[in-house]
């Protein structure tokens, strides 16, 4: 009985690890830059957009500062 709880858990614990690498994103959004204002952040985050740097972009406050993320 020991062995197959053993068992039952090696193979739970392989499908979980086969599963949560094929579970990663296509293009997942990467820190770019931090800044201090806002404004800054959209600034920076719409000028990548244009010139072609990424399609799309978050600015995410955190400790008072600004995350760009693309």
């Amino acid at each position: 009985m020991r062995r197959t709880g053993t068992l039952l858990a090696s193979a739970v614990l392989a499908t979980g690890l086969a599963l949560s690498v094929g579970a990663a994103p296509a293009q997942a959004a990467t820190l770019r830059n931090v800044y201090y204002y806002d404004w800054d952040c959209h600034r920076v985050g719409n000028l990548g957009i244009q010139d072609g740097w990424w399609t799309s972009y978050t600015c995410t406050p955190q400790y008072g500062y600004w995350f760009l993320y693309a």
